[in-house]
Formats: C-alpha cells, sequence, structure tokens
C-alpha cells in the first residue's frame, strides 16, 4: 500500500497529489520537535490537516520528528528531551483530534528523521528510544509509540552500525529514502526494493518497513509531497486512524 509524506499541510497538497498520483493509503506528517511546519501548529490547525486527511481517502497518519539535526550526535539528555516533546506533541493532537485513534494493535511507529551527512550517537539513540518506547499514553495506559529511522542504511554516517550495538536499545523499523523509483507513483507504486541494514552493513536486526520512492527534488515533479509504499507489513496498521471527519 502506497501513501505520501509531505512537509506542507496536508490540506494545501492533497488535492494535487490525488489527481497527479493516485489516492494514498496513508499520510505521514510532522510532529514537533521538527525543522518544517509540524502538524501540531495549533489545534485548529491539527484538526484541519486530520480533516484533509479524511477527505483524501487515506484516513491513517504516521508520525515523523526532524530535531535540529546536530542534536542527533549528542547526549541521552538531548534525544529524552527531543521524544518527550514529540510524545506530548502526539498526546496532544489526539485530545485536539476527537476522531484520531491508535492502531487497533497499539503499535505507532515513531519516525526520527536523521537527513543525509547527519551523524547518530548510542547516547542520544538511546535517550530517544528509550523514552519513546517507554511512553505511557495518557488516554489508556498503554505503551504504543515504537522508535523508529527514517535513514538511508547505505549512507557512512553511523546508522545501523548503532543499532548492532549490544547497548543500543532497539529500533523497530527502517524507513529508506534509496534508491529512487520516478517512473511510479502512488497509484502504480514499485515493487519493494529499498535499501536495508542487511544490504549494506553486516548488520541485519532493524528490518526496512517503508520506503521513500520518489522525492519532487529527485524526480522532477512540482507537488510538495513524496511518495512512500510499504514492504513486509500493511503500514496503516502501524499509523494514526483518523476515523472520521473532524
Amino acid at each position: 500500500m502506497a501513501g505520501y509524506d509531505t512537509a506542507s499541510f496536508v490540506y494545501d497538497v492533497a488535492s494535487a497529489a490525488g489527481s497527479t498520483f493516485g489516492t494514498p493509503a496513508f499520510w505521514l506528517r510532522y510532529f514537533s520537535p521538527s525543522q518544517t511546519t509540524p502538524l501540531n501548529t495549533s489545534s485548529s490547525n491539527a484538526v484541519s490537516e486530520c480533516r484533509a486527511i479524511w477527505n483524501s481517502g487515506g484516513h491513517y497518519l504516521g508520525p515523523i520528528t526532524v530535531p535540529t539535526q546536530s542534536r542527533l550526535s549528542g547526549t541521552s539528555a538531548m534525544g529524552q528531551a527531543d521524544a518527550q516533546t514529540l510524545a506530548s506533541a502526539l498526546a496532544a493532537t489526539r485530545g485536539n483530534v476527537s476522531t484520531l485513534r491508535l492502531p487497533a494493535n497499539r503499535i505507532l511507529y515513531c519516525w526520527l528523521d536523521q537527513e543525509p551527512g547527519t551523524g547518530l550517537s548510542l547516547s542520544y539513540w538511546n535517550g530517544w528510544s528509550g523514552y519513546i518506547d517507554g511512553y505511557v499514553w495518557p488516554y489508556d495506559g498503554s505503551l504504543p509509540l515504537y522508535p523508529c529511522m527514517y535513514t538511508n542504511p547505505c549512507n557512512p554516517q553511523p546508522n545501523c552500525s548503532i543499532f548492532a550495538n549490544p547497548n543500543a536499545y532497539f529500533c523497530f523499523a527502517i524507513w529508506s529514502y534509496q534508491p529512487q523509483r520516478c517512473g511510479y507513483s502512488v497509484r502504480n507504486p514499485p515493487p519493494f526494493a529499498a535499501t536495508t541494514c542487511a544490504g549494506c552493513s553486516s548488520y541485519s536486526g532493524t528490518p526496512t518497513q517503508l520506503w521513500q520512492f520518489a522525492q519532487p527534488n529527485s524526480c522532477g515533479y512540482s507537488v510538495n509531497v513524496d511518495q512512500d509504499v510499504g514492504g513486509g507489513i500493511n503500514y496503516p496498521n502501524y499509523c494514526f486512524n483518523v476515523t472520521a471527519s473532524p
């Protein structure tokens, strides 16, 4: 199943994306802390974006966070602080959007964005992952947040090598942005062929479960959405569900 991620507001791009590339099965959007405009800028914006997600035909929402990238090489305290900000933003959004629900399996993949050229320290990862993994959802007392990473496993910067460390806290999934397959779309996604830790290093413990196969800057289109497809899982099962128009 294929869908979109975007740094734009969904209500600004959903119509053009749908008519150009097809109806999505899911959306991924940024939440604080974020270097791009997050969904949770205000309660009213969260409602407006979730309404646009519902209207798009793909009523599932995955959360991404992209802190100031230099922090990813930092301390455990930095990782904990960024994770706390994210968890609080997710919980606040749930409170602001009455129809937003956890996945039925209580497994919400939370993606930490590691851009090209960005390092990652074991201390930061353990601070971030440990807080996300242990966060108690205030609405039902469950532990639904699962730490995951957006990265290219073949980059030279530490990613898979961090997860391979026996002292590293768990990373449940990789979302890779390589390779690019510009001849495909959400309407006609490519066969799953994303880069993996197993294919780029000796570590194979974290599977690549999501693939960003087309980006505007790589594929030369003007709609400000990236296109993604899941592999090995039905990715919407690991997203928030917008159960009705808010």
